[in-house]
């Protein structure tokens, strides 16, 4: 059985196998991908190990909050992918398409009573996080998480990082450990029992394969009781897309990314997160695909810990350093917070500084003030702030500095911090492709002090670092960006 990182697993409950298990099942909740995956790694080592079969099963619900043709279009395209991809693969993939509330839980139950093991992906927020904390006690069998989600693995950290610089110095320690010890690019070619899983008639009766609903999505999609206000958007949710995506960034905007990366006409930006979410591409591989691209003579002797100093870790490339700076240390230190923070998404889980200050400034008057609708229909009186909300509608993005400006000005025209968290989560989680996300989560609280210092105390703000249009304006390049979104 391959040697997984001890620091990635994480047993639920303190079952034994059981004797009778016909399969080792692996249930496909947050890394939708048969490649670079640490999971499924594990999962096969315990088909190997036990010499059952392995049962992969992706169930999709129909009624998690913001559910949208948006979010099931996406999604509903990594698992055609994977239905294809399974095919080629000769593996016992179960892919189900819940159509009514409470079915697709339904269906993991009676997939559990003949499992043996029950291996799934260890994810710090949302439905995922949900589920890994009440079914272990549901099961009789194993319930194991493995971490596939960054290069440090969660179960390095004791507690929860308090700024990007405190876990930079954490993942300058373990970089090197940690990448040497990759996931297979394909685990699944390691399974030695391949027999198919016949799956008993009151499965595929009840809960019937989704080969067919896949057939034609968006009908599937028009049937189901969801938000169908928030449509899909142009890219696709599948891993030829994210690797198109990464190769596209990395060939044409890396070596520019240090300098104009800032930029919102340039837009430089990996554009990556939609896929990092979905769990479609690994972090692992678009490291290592970044490092292939440091100078010649370049190798992983010369990376030295570096005291969690932002430059002069990796070396080669200053652009190389930056970009992996937003991967690996902004990108990381919200899942390992999440891990430690059952209630990362309160308003009380900010610093004690940020409280103090927000409460110290709570009367302090308003010009703008603004409604949750308002803001949804870009109805304010910025055209910059206008610009990033339509793009965040449009394309389920905003420009990394946009997104920042978009956070600040909603703390500002808010009666209070805590509505303008409410007002936050709500737009970003419904309408961006990377919501839901542990990082998704850091940047919205990095707006209002989480990961950072205080700064000059100011009016509505106190001592929460500030930020205005007029000085993004100065300082980014901003016409073309206005002339395709300002309107």
């Amino acid at each position: 059985m391959k040697n997984i990182n001890s620091n990635r697993v994480f047993k639920r409950n303190d079952h034994d196998p059981n004797p009778d298990g016909r399969y080792v099942m692996y249930w496909m909740q947050a890394h939708h991908r048969f490649e670079y995956n640490y999971a499924l790694d594990y999962a096969v080592g315990w088909a190997n190990k036990l010499r059952l079969p392995l049962l992969v099963h992706e169930g999709i619900i129909c009624n998690y909050r913001w559910a949208s043709d948006r979010m099931h279009r996406f999604l509903l395209e990594s698992t055609l992918e994977d239905y294809e991809l399974s095919k080629d693969y000769g593996i016992t993939y179960y892919p189900y398409l819940e159509t009514s509330p409470g079915e697709a839980d339904k269906l993991v139950k009676e997939l559990t009573k003949e499992a043996a093991v029950i291996i799934t992906d260890e994810y710090p927020t949302f439905i995922m996080a949900e589920r890994n904390r009440s079914w272990p006690e549901q099961v009789d069998v194993p319930y194991i998480t493995v971490d596939a989600n960054g290069i440090i693995p969660l179960g390095i950290t004791d507690k929860a990082p308090y700024s990007a610089y405190h876990f930079r110095k954490i993942m300058q320690r373990h970089f090197v450990d940690c990448f040497t010890n990759p996931p297979d690019e394909k685990p699944l070619s390691k399974l030695e029992n391949t027999d198919r899983v016949e799956l008993p008639e009151n499965i595929t009766k009840n809960w019937p394969h989704a080969g067919n609903q896949l057939k034609d999505i968006d009908s599937f999609i028009a049937g189901l009781d969801i938000d169908h206000s928030v449509g899909p958007v142009e890219m696709k949710g599948t891993r030829d897309a994210a690797i198109s995506q990464r190769n596209k960034f990395l060939d044409n905007d890396l070596s520019k990314y240090g300098k104009e990366r800032n930029d919102p006409d340039n837009d430089r930006t990996s554009r990556l997160s939609p896929w990092l979410h979905f769990g479609k591409i690994s972090e692992y591989e678009i490291v290592k695909e970044t490092l292939d691209r440091q100078p010649e003579g370049w190798n992983l002797s010369q990376v030295k810990d570096n005291n969690g100093q932002r430059s002069g870790f990796f070396k080669g490339h200053s652009y190389i350093e930056k970009f992996l700076d937003e991967l690996i240390t902004w990108r990381e230190v919200g899942y390992h917070f999440c891990h430690h923070t059952r209630d990362y998404a309160a308003f009380e889980s900010l610093p004690d500084w940020v409280l103090e200050t927000f409460e110290e400034h709570k009367d302090d008057p308003r010009e703008y003030v603004y409604s949750l609708q308002q803001f949804e229909q870009a109805k304010t009186h910025d055209e910059i702030w206008n610009a990033a909300q339509r793009q965040l509608i449009k394309e389920g993005y905003i420009h990394n500095y946009l997104r920042m400006l978009w956070g600040k000005k909603i703390l500002e025209w808010t009666k209070k911090p805590e509505d303008a968290l409410e007002i936050m989560i709500e737009l970003n989680n419904k309408y961006a492709m990377d919501g839901r996300d542990p990082n998704s989560y850091s940047g919205i609280f990095w707006i209002l002090g989480r990961f950072d210092r205080p700064w000059f105390e100011r009016p509505i703000f106190g001592k929460i670092r500030y930020m205005s249009s007029d000085s993004t304006r100065k300082k980014v390049k901003l016409k073309g960006y206005l002339e395709k979104y300002g309107r």
